[in-house]
């Protein structure tokens, strides 16, 4: 069948809803699956785009929506598109400045929320600069600029039974042209104000056509599991991309519950980041602990050879292991998965050899929001360990000064919202965006990873450190959850190490309900641990990247306590202001 050419991602939506084969999307509520067929998705973009358009939804008139992934979140998101307007992704932790300086760059008038109660006291005070609140929570508390979900499809429903409202959702519709912008997607900038990168709404059909003849699910027998915030473009990108193959999606409660799900849903393709890729190989390891003699033995074995043996080698004892463990573990999470798609950041060495290894069919990628987000992946035809994948074809992607990767395309962005000189910068002289980062291509055309541009730190001596590589070999073993490295005009390099609470229990013999963190981190057993893995890392590195000293710390990486990015990335010059006295102990001279 002739693939049909769309100018606007809800033209995409739009295809799935009256497709014969389209078997509907499934959200999780307190345990069990709300369904949404196409033809409800489809009466409830109609219903939402004509109540947004007489509450004043349009040109000048942005709409931004911090709420968690659901059918909601995308009819909200496509009804505000048809009105010709962007809609703003927020995340929940923003800070105030943040959510002030993105309301005001992006003119958001109307702003939609699962629940009042769930805002951060610093975005509650700003509520009534709104022109409305829409929350999706029927139970949440309503502002007095307030009105819920519910209500208003049921306005638009009234409306839809006027004369003519047919035709004008078509006009709009098809009103909508290829390079209009269709979102504003704000960075999570470290320091400094965010930059708001204007996306446009033939960079995304330009990113799903390109991915099209890389991933073939069937339609009929495999599904999706929506488990990221799609706030971030990777899993919104993930979803069009669905949309565009008619897949049954099912969105997640929550990412912890990622393993209970996959084994309900039986998925054949997730997106999914690094730290919960490592949460879910950390949760299998530690089955071994639940079993007690030769089965316990055989599962310590079977788990070690996964995580040591190199994909490829010692098939006769893999194929054993195979039989007895990998199949059940594999089976204890749906046995369908065809496509595990990483991105966002790097994923731990060890984590990929043992998924590999069990029979997971990880494939690493790498993109920029900028770009629509994928410039490289892995894909089953084409896959290399280490690598990030070969350039999509849609893209033209080089190596240039710094070893820094450039990219041109149709599916990059045309620039960052209101700031002139910043996208004076952005781009060479021949057209191509400098993505900050570095890397080579192979003479197989593998993208690989170095490191980035701004991350290269500087000691007081002279020499130069990279620190993320640093960061992802500190943080393979499981006594430690997560590492900043310290060394930017620092005379050697120090590390701050966060404490693997599972790792450290098993090592200090301690149930859940008896462990104390506080108390883990002066154990002289886990601080054994923790130096003899600096010292294999220290090991690998030139003697002026060597870790000369540490500080183990027991509080615990979330998104919540703001040192993780809602893309689960340390946020670094974060950590380093709430350990400072820390950092500063480390580089004291003794007398």
């Amino acid at each position: 069948m002739e693939k049909r050419h769309f100018n606007s991602i809800p033209e995409v939506f739009l295809d799935m809803c009256q497709a014969k084969d389209f078997p509907g999307w499934f959200k999780r509520v307190n345990g069990s699956w709300e369904e949404y067929s196409g033809l409800r998705l489809q009466k409830m973009l109609f219903y939402a785009t004509l109540a947004f358009a007489k509450y004043g939804v349009g040109e000048g008139k942005s709409l931004g929506i911090i709420a968690a992934t659901s059918p909601n979140w995308i009819v909200a998101d496509l009804a505000c598109e048809i009105c010709h307007a962007p809609t703003v992704p927020l995340f929940p932790n923003i800070s105030e400045e943040h959510f002030e300086f993105q309301c005001d760059d992006s003119e958001i008038g109307f702003l939609a929320v699962d629940s009042i109660d769930d805002l951060d006291p610093g975005i509650k005070k700003h509520l009534a600069r709104f022109r409305y609140v829409i929350c999706f929570d029927e139970n949440s508390k309503l502002p007095l600029n307030g009105i819920y979900w519910k209500n208003l499809l049921d306005e638009g429903e009234i409306l839809s039974k006027e004369e003519g409202t047919v035709d004008w959702f078509r006009y709009r519709l098809n009103g909508i042209r290829e390079e209009d912008l269709f979102s504003v997607i704000y960075t999570s900038g470290s320091t400094g104000l965010p930059k708001g990168a204007e996306l446009s709404h033939k960079n995304m059909i330009a990113m799903i056509t390109a991915l099209d003849p890389m991933i073939h699910p069937d339609v009929a027998t495999d599904s999706a599991i929506s488990i990221l915030p799609v706030a971030h473009v990777f899993e919104r990108m993930a979803i069009t991309f669905y949309a565009s193959k008619h897949l049954k999606v099912y969105f997640a409660d929550s990412p912890q519950n990622v393993g209970v799900i996959a084994h309900e849903v039986r998925p054949a393709i997730g997106t999914f980041v690094p730290r919960i890729l490592e949460k879910l190989a950390d949760a299998v390891s530690q089955r071994e602990y639940k079993l007690s003699g030769l089965k316990r033995l055989l599962m310590h074995q079977a788990i070690r050879f996964a995580k040591k043996n190199i994909p490829g080698n010692g098939k006769i004892r893999r194929k054993i292991y195979d039989k007895l463990v990998y199949q059940k573990i594999r089976e204890a999470l749906g046995g369908k998965f065809k496509w595990i798609i990483s991105g966002s950041s790097a994923l731990n060495k060890t984590v990929y050899r043992f998924l590999i290894n069990v029979g997971f069919p990880v494939f690493e990628g790498y993109g920029l929001t900028e770009c629509s987000p994928v410039i490289s992946a892995n894909m089953p035809d084409a896959n290399k360990a280490g690598s990030v994948g070969k350039p999509i074809a849609s893209l033209q992607v080089k190596i240039g000064e710094q070893n820094e990767i450039l990219v041109k395309g149709p599916s990059v962005f045309h620039g960052y919202r209101n700031m002139p000189e910043m996208n004076r910068a952005a781009w060479t002289s021949d057209g191509f965006f400098r993505t900050g980062d570095q890397g080579l291509i192979d003479s197989e055309g593998f993208l690989f990873l170095i490191g980035r541009i701004k991350e290269i730190f500087k000691t007081s001596t002279g020499k130069y450190v990279s620190p993320v590589p640093i960061e992802l070999e500190l943080s393979r073993h499981p006594i430690i959850d997560g590492a900043i490295v310290i060394a930017n005009n620092r005379k050697f390099v120090s590390a701050i190490l966060f404490l693997g609470y599972d790792a450290a229990m098993r090592i200090t013999e301690k149930s859940r309900r008896d462990f104390h963190p506080e108390e883990a981190i002066l154990d002289p057993r886990v601080l054994a641990v923790v130096q003899s893995h600096v010292d294999t890392v220290n090991r690998k590195l030139n003697h002026w990247e060597q870790i000369r000293k540490w500080t183990l710390v027991s509080s615990q990486l979330s998104v919540e306590s703001g040192r993780l990015t809602p893309t689960l990335k340390l946020r670094r010059q974060i950590v380093e202001a709430e350990f400072v006295r820390e950092i500063e102990k480390m580089y004291e001279e003794k007398r």
